[in-house]
């Protein structure tokens, strides 16, 4: 018996899954809940399967569900694709490019060049850390990704597009704010205001504080580098960033290490496979050549 494989059952899965709901699959595909149900439930009748775990109030994805997922999710990017394709129409007149970005700001001459060169293409840009931007590029979340320093992953095209030395920051009232550099040793138990443990600049910075014995006294983690600078700002302790990623705050006072040199590289990235549709391969144009 030939079973043909139906596009709406699929796109109904696929919808669920991605939403992590039923109603949320509903809303999405603009459809009715009891729709979405009836094709998910004829997709596991028919290759007698099942994809939901119906135990867990949540659509839950059973093995079956991941695996079909992770088959959809490059389907329905590749079915993007070519909308995106006929869209633009080989002129670049529509279309609609996903940015994620560590600090969007990074970004925004990238943006602007873009836009410039490309007015009709709707920009959408969101943010997170580098391992987020990494699960947007991997389920076809965002269509380029502008992240730090990561582990190699064979999936993905990255690009080295600029280095940038980390740096401390103090407020202006502090007693070192008259300086121009420090020693790393001099933050040993000094009150520190760090990003989240995973970020890049923090894994830098404490890699050279172990190689130096320095222990800093980190009195907040903070998953987010314009609260670390206000933190920063308002005296809670001494901070540590990328120096390009500091947009200019009369508040604060840069010290580089004269001891130390930190580094945290910016990569442009997008899959592999998708290195040469039009949009992503605009925005890399755009962008410049590597450094």
């Amino acid at each position: 018996m030939v079973i043909s494989m139906k596009y709406t059952q699929v796109r109904s899965f696929h919808a669920v899954a991605k939403s992590g709901s039923f109603t949320g699959a509903a809303k999405d595909l603009n459809v009715s809940q009891p729709t979405i149900t009836e094709q998910v439930k004829e997709l596991e009748a028919t290759y007698g399967i099942e994809v939901f775990n119906r135990a867990h109030r949540k659509a839950t994805l059973t093995a079956t569900g991941r695996s079909l997922f992770e088959i959809t999710q490059r389907l329905f990017g590749v079915v993007g694709e070519t909308e995106t394709f006929l869209k633009a129409a080989g002129d670049f007149s529509a279309g609609h490019l996903r940015i994620s970005s560590v600090l969007p700001f990074f970004i925004i001459d990238m943006v602007t060049a873009f836009h410039q060169n490309y007015p009709n293409v709707k920009i959408t840009v969101s943010s997170g850390n580098s391992a987020t931007i990494l699960k947007n590029l991997l389920t076809y979340e965002s269509d380029v990704g502008v992240l730090s320093d990561h582990q190699p992953d064979h999936r993905l095209y990255t690009r080295i597009h600029d280095t940038h030395v980390i740096v401390a920051i103090v407020n202006r009232d502090h007693r070192w704010a008259e300086r121009k550099s420090i020693h790393l040793r001099e933050l040993h138990e000094q009150p520190m205001v760090l990003r989240e443990v995973g970020s890049n600049t923090r894994r830098a910075f404490e890699a050279a504080a172990i190689a130096a014995g320095v222990t800093p006294n980190v009195i907040m983690d903070i998953e987010s580098g314009e609260a670390v600078r206000e933190a920063v700002a308002k005296g809670h302790g001494i901070g540590i960033f990328g120096e390009l990623a500091l947009p200019s705050d009369p508040r604060l006072k840069v010290l580089r290490f004269s001891d130390v040199e930190m580094k945290v590289n910016r990569y442009l990235a997008c899959l592999r496979e998708r290195r040469h549709e039009l949009l992503v391969e605009a925005f890399f144009n755009v962008a410049g050549p590597t450094p």
